[in-house]
């Protein structure tokens, strides 16, 4: 019973430690009123602290300890379906724990009172029936002012959750984008040398069923390792450097502290394609892909983030060809990147100079 007590608790709209501190301060509110209207009313007797205090702090305390049941009938108002008979009985609870409230703050009010005069108040006297009916009017605004708060919280989880689904859906369909893409460029490269060389033709097909086996596995992961990143590419660049044997050369720099890291599954490939495209297919001696990948600190926001660098050489030939791409794989990145980390991260990429382009990504470094 304890226990699912506890529970109800935590699965408030409105966490019961925020609801506290909320309370404390209404408290301290509206004990400042009372003694403001003390000194205004200039009344001939002192003003009691403790008894103002005491009765304030019964009365929103009692609404700490009543917020499960309101809690319910905040999921009951937000629930689809309701009937008639099911409004009346939400109308009732709300009037019944009003009356609630009401009744066990008065009966807490009167015994301060007795502790304060020594006289006990009737509680069923006419003047106590009175005095509980308008009361519980109180109570009840202030039980709507609850459930209004209940409401407004559980629509904001509800928004931010249906924000996160939306931005997931897009994630997903962009990477859905991104594997027919990749994989049309990839069988391009097979058809292009099965007449050129059988031998080189089947080895890329050996290597193109690794690559397929590691989609597969990993094609519902949002995010990967970058260890997992790296022997992806690794498989990829092998299967391109059957065909671009002569002029394509490669260098990591990827130290082993740093394989741990999280990042979005494939997010380096388009960019390794990019470099073979413009570094590679257009040499006319040899393009060199160098994948970097460090962790900086960044002084003026105190946070480490995880730094991925493509870069590949270039010639002047190839820049005429780049300037007529579609840029279609980096404006990918950029919305995909956007969705898993808003703002929190950097997207550049550019000439450095005249024979080399870079394009680096800079993520909030966390691990797996």
């Amino acid at each position: 019973m304890l226990k699912q007590l506890f529970q109800s608790y935590k699965n408030l709209p409105i966490a019961f430690g925020k609801m506290g501190v909320a309370v404390f301060i209404v408290c301290c509110f509206f004990i400042a009123k009372e003694y403001t209207s003390h000194l205004v009313n200039d009344y001939n007797f002192p003003f009691s602290w403790l008894f103002i205090s005491l009765k304030i702090s019964v009365n929103y305390t009692l609404w700490l300890v009543l917020a499960p049941w309101i809690g319910s009938i905040t999921k009951k108002i937000t629930s689809k379906r309701k009937t008639i008979l099911g409004w009346m009985g939400i109308i009732a609870c709300i009037v019944i724990i009003s009356a609630l409230h009401r009744a066990l703050s008065t009966k807490v009010y009167d015994l301060i009172y007795f502790m304060d005069t020594g006289y006990m108040k009737n509680f069923f006297g006419p003047n106590g029936i009175v005095a509980l009916a308008v009361g519980s009017f109180s109570s009840l605004i202030e039980q709507l002012v609850i459930i209004a708060l209940f409401l407004g919280a559980d629509y904001q989880k509800q928004y931010l959750k249906n924000q996160q689904a939306l931005i997931n859906a897009q994630i997903n369909t962009l990477q859905m984008q991104l594997h027919p893409h990749f994989l049309f460029n990839t069988l391009h490269s097979i058809s292009s040398m099965i007449d050129i060389d059988t031998q080189k033709a089947q080895k890329m097909l050996t290597k193109i069923g690794t690559l397929l086996r590691s989609l597969l596995e990993n094609e519902m992961e949002q995010m990967t390792t970058i260890k997992n990143e790296i022997e992806f590419i690794k498989h990829y660049l092998d299967l391109e450097q059957i065909r671009y044997i002569d002029k394509m050369q490669i260098e990591y720099i990827v130290p082993k502290e740093l394989l741990g890291a999280e990042i979005p599954n494939m997010i380096l490939q388009p960019l390794i394609e990019n470099a073979i495209k413009y570094g590679v297919v257009t040499a006319t001696k040899y393009g060199k892909i160098t994948i970097e990948i460090e962790k900086v600190f960044e002084e003026t926001q105190g946070v480490e983030y995880v730094m991925m660098q493509v870069s590949n050489t270039l010639e002047e030939s190839s820049q005429s060809v780049m300037e007529k791409g579609t840029g279609l794989g980096l404006k990918n990145i950029r919305k995909r990147l956007e969705g898993i980390y808003g703002n929190l991260f950097k997207f550049e990429f550019g000439l450095t100079h005249s024979e080399l382009y870079i394009a680096k990504i800079s993520l909030p470094f966390k691990t797996i």
